[in-house]
């Protein structure tokens, strides 16, 4: 397992807007794209299949996101996914997207609870997932974000 993951991401001409800059609400698809990503990797287990086969879901309860410089189609990203905080049913994600010259354009918080799908409940974050998620906290110890 590659520590911190890097998803790679190159925005379409789709996801612009009359500014001739990634759309500021596309920008959090970027993000949901890369915790996906991370998800697939560190836990073995896509949001989907999460959602499908084992009937976990993973909502949002807090997203928060700053711009510190525009994305274009001009070059493709790099989304850095870390995971600050590994709680009871909740896991905390940061997301740092840098153009292709280094530089810092956006960074996210998000925080999300793992819940029983059907009664839409928390629950305990089951311990293969939680085990693989402080690995993943382990191994990308001491990294700069």
């Amino acid at each position: 397992m590659q520590a911190p993951l890097i998803y790679k991401r190159r925005p379409q001409w789709g996801d612009t807007d009359a500014a001739q800059i990634v759309y500021t609400g596309k920008i959090v698809d970027y993000v949901l794209e890369a915790i996906d990503h991370l998800m697939r990797e560190v836990l073995a287990m896509p949001w989907f299949e999460l959602n499908l086969d084992e009937q976990i879901g993973t909502p949002f309860v807090s997203v928060k996101y700053d711009i510190f410089a525009p994305l274009t189609p001009r070059s493709e990203l790099e989304c850095k996914v870390l995971v600050t905080k590994v709680g009871q049913s909740s896991v905390g994600f940061h997301v740092v997207i840098r153009n292709a010259e280094g530089k810092r354009c956006v960074e996210a918080e998000t925080v999300n609870v793992f819940v029983n799908n059907q009664t839409m409940t928390k629950i305990d974050i089951p311990p293969k997932y939680r085990e693989r998620l402080e690995a993943y906290v382990a191994a990308c110890e001491g990294i700069d974000v």
